[in-house]
Formats: C-alpha cells, structure tokens, sequence
C-alpha cells in the first residue's frame, strides 16, 4: 500500500464493476442530496469524476470526502 497526496480517488469496497448498482430513484435523490452538502462547489467535479470512471465501466458507490480529495484550489468544502 502507498500513501497518497491530494489529488486522489478511492474507492475499493464500494465500487460496482461493469454493472450500475440498482438503487430506487428516491434513493440517489436523497444520497446526491447529501453529497452535494458534502462536497460543496466540488459536487459538479466529483460528477464529472463519477462520469468519467462510468464511461469505464466502474460506478463508484462510496463517494465521500476522504475518498476524493482535490488539490487547491478545488478544495472548497467546508470544514
């Protein structure tokens, strides 16, 4: 294993391979909800992260801060 530094993504436990999870609309309201309050004005960046890793066939589950992290100045959330 390698420590890494901003900028990074990780996701090894929650990430579905070549098959997006099935989770009901209520439920990816409510979970795009919650991450756009965690990430901030970072939210349309880590959209686009999660686009970009789906186009390759991996839909990441466990998206949360710790899990990406941005350089600056893309580092906008709130403490």
């Amino acid at each position: 294993m390698t420590i890494v530094n901003p900028p990074f993504v990780l996701d090894f436990a929650g990430a579905y391979l070549d098959q997006r999870p099935d989770y009901p609309e209520e439920v990816l309201e409510e979970w795009r909800a919650e991450k756009a309050k965690q990430f901030g004005d970072g939210w349309p960046i880590v959209r686009l992260i999660m686009s970009t890793f789906a186009g390759l066939g991996i839909y990441l589950a466990d998206v949360k801060p710790g899990n990406i992290e941005f350089a600056p100045p893309w580092d906008d959330r709130p403490a």
